[in-house]
């Protein structure tokens, strides 16, 4: 299975996944985690500040995510590529040659996806060093996932809530489904 965890900054994602890679029907999984981090080391700046440079290679690590492993689980999927590349293109960030690139990519990617879990903010934002700890950016990522989630009619996604504990049970219960 191809499984995504999505939703904005620190909502609990890579959390989620740590908390996922001890559980006994997910051993043979793949973990694909930091793809945004990834992309940061590269030197490109991300969150609010990035460009069609960081959103192209950020789609491309979605890209070989899919299609390199069988079983795998990611912290991140293209729905967030394209959520946040519509933020930046909005701002002028992102070139609309890349703004359509990122949604062919969606289209042909988010149906490869088996499972595909989205996280609400529930949390105030926690500090680090990778994270926009902006909270109006933060709401304008909500607000962008919810008309994405309705303008490309994505149905199959599920809503996560509540504990770290609980979450995990939510996504083992429909994986073992």
């Amino acid at each position: 299975m191809k499984i995504g965890i999505s939703g904005a900054q620190s909502v609990g994602k890579t959390t989620l996944l740590n908390a996922l890679r001890s559980e006994q029907p997910l051993k043979s999984y793949r973990f694909c985690t930091e793809v945004t981090r990834t992309v940061k080391e590269y030197g490109l700046p991300i969150n609010e500040s990035g460009t069609s440079n960081t959103q192209k290679l950020i789609m491309q690590e979605h890209i070989t995510n899919i299609f390199l492993y069988d079983n795998m689980i990611t912290d991140r999927t293209a729905l967030d590529g394209l959520v946040y590349t519509t933020y930046l293109y909005r701002k002028g960030q992102v070139s609309q040659k890349i703004y359509s690139f990122v949604n062919i990519i969606f289209d042909k990617l988010i149906s490869r996806y088996d499972l595909l879990f989205y996280i609400l903010p529930e949390f105030d934002i926690e500090e680090n060093e990778i994270r926009s700890t902006n909270v109006e950016f933060r709401n304008d990522i909500v607000c962008i996932f919810d008309e994405v989630i309705i303008n490309k009619k994505i149905s199959n996604y599920i809503k996560l809530s509540g504990s770290v504990r609980s979450r995990v049970e939510q996504v083992l219960n429909h994986i073992i489904e």
